[in-house]
């Protein structure tokens, strides 16, 4: 790896962890750098995988308070996320990289779409569930779907999750955000076992990824709080809609 690509993923790991820290959609940036500096595309998801999985740690670090409350909550799902991870997993380990190139378009495409429609997803949900909790098995089974999606292709995880706990608890949303948080925490200890040890990734990448994610997600909490979350949103979709078609004809 040239010191052209070392920059570039160091860019790459400042914008997406200060992306991350206001609107999300931060794996919109890390993934497809990854595959401009030559990582193949199926083993570009593995790396970016295990490459977020320290920062999702340190989210639900930083989101103990409002998981205290839950505890019982929290111990619950543990089982649902970890199997639903561990399924993802398998399914990504098993993708033949013929087929993983031909639909990773439009999983970008669905990811940008998610990021899109975000925010008003959470406030119908946020009111569909009309103050009450839904039964269990509702949040079980949007936490399962969620982090079977963020294990095998990550980006727009916690935008997904949000939505399904929003719908399936009657919390506020900082509860809501912590059980999100500590959800793809268990995504990204199971990822980064399962493809540290049977995926071929670069770990390289990764040791430039985890400490750029790291100090962008500070400063982006501190600068890019200061600009208006839309225009962000914005340029983050119209970003991923140029990518996914760009990737779309490739493919062909």
């Amino acid at each position: 790896m040239n010191l052209l690509q070392v920059s570039l993923l160091l860019a790459a790991g400042l914008l997406g962890g200060g992306l991350n820290a206001v609107a999300g959609g931060g794996s919109l940036i890390t993934y497809p750098t990854l595959m401009a500096v030559g990582v193949p595309p199926l083993y570009a998801n593995a790396t970016n995988g295990i490459a977020v999985a320290p920062a999702y740690a340190a989210a639900a670090f930083g989101s103990r308070e409002n998981l205290r409350p839950q505890k019982r909550r929290m111990l619950q799902l543990i089982p649902t996320a970890l199997v639903a991870s561990v399924c993802g997993a398998l399914l990504l380990l098993n993708t033949p990289h013929s087929v993983f190139e031909a639909i990773v378009p439009f999983l970008v495409l669905a990811a940008t779409v998610l990021m899109a429609i975000g925010p008003w997803v959470n406030r119908k949900v946020t009111a569909l569930n009309g103050g009450r909790d839904l039964h269990p098995a509702a949040l079980h089974a949007g936490v399962f779907a969620g982090c079977l999606y963020g294990s095998y292709f990550n980006a727009a995880l916690g935008l997904i999750l949000m939505a399904v706990i929003a719908m399936g608890v009657s919390e506020k949303l900082a509860r809501v955000g912590a059980l999100k948080n500590f959800c793809t925490m268990l995504v990204g200890v199971v990822t980064c076992v399962m493809y540290g040890v049977w995926a071929e990734v670069d770990w390289l990448a990764i040791g430039v990824l985890v400490p750029a994610t790291f100090l962008g997600g500070y400063l982006g909490a501190r600068v890019f709080q200061k600009i208006p979350e839309r225009p962000l949103r914005i340029a983050i979709v119209v970003y991923g809609l140029v990518l996914s078609a760009i990737l779309l004809v490739r493919s062909f």
